[in-house]
């Protein structure tokens, strides 16, 4: 077991994703303000829909960007480990932060460079589909967190995510996630045509 300094969020983030933070609140203040001095980690569990979901991600390499007159602070750190969370202390002895004990989960990092491929095909087709703005598509040869936030998953999804123990297992949650996506839209083109072709008048010729 490990004891974490905690700072809840509704955010999900993946291992090695560079995560950047505008503090304000005092006892985050407290939280930051140690970690900077320290060269210590906390722990961001994941709060999704009101709740905590019992899982995190520990935080660390925390570096201070700028200070706000006022004391509010942007920060930039990078995810570690994911946690479980085994004990939560609503507010840690003698500080304003809450805190806890977690149990580190091991990641196996085993990408498929085949599965990569697959990934930025199904990609490529999503974004020619739906990409009005003209948005770059998202390289999956490039670091997993920099594009995972851009294939159009739920908060839920990302949770189910980066619950997944092996970056294979994430790659073919993606694949499915994105045929899936396919899909509707393939469905939904098909209703588009059927409403239009309803709309005109039709050359129909009787059964007898």
């Amino acid at each position: 077991m490990n004891y974490l300094p905690f700072f809840p969020l509704e955010l999900v983030v993946f291992e090695g994703e560079k995560v950047r933070l505008h503090i304000f609140e005092p006892r985050y203040k407290q939280l930051i303000g140690e970690a900077i001095r320290e060269n210590g980690s906390f722990g961001m569990p994941i709060v999704h829909q009101g709740k905590l979901e019992g899982t995190g991600m520990e935080l660390k390499d925390v570096q201070l960007i700028q200070t706000w007159p006022d004391g509010e602070m942007d920060i930039e750190c990078y995810a570690g480990r994911r946690f479980e969370v085994l004990d939560f202390q609503q507010t840690a002895s003698g500080k304003l932060y809450s805190a806890g004990f977690v149990r580190f989960i091991p990641f196996i990092d085993n990408e498929d460079k085949e599965l990569k491929l697959r990934i930025a095909d199904l990609l490529k087709e999503l974004y020619s589909l739906t990409n009005s703005q003209g948005e770059k598509t998202p390289d999956p040869m490039a670091d997993f967190s920099i594009w995972v936030h851009k294939c159009g998953l739920t908060t839920g999804q990302e949770i189910e995510l980066v619950a997944l123990k092996s970056a294979s297992e994430r790659q073919l949650y993606i694949i499915n996630h994105l045929k899936n996506t396919l899909a509707a839209l393939a469905g939904v083109q098909q209703m588009k045509e059927r409403i239009r072709l309803n709309g005109h008048f039709k050359k129909l010729t009787g059964p007898l």
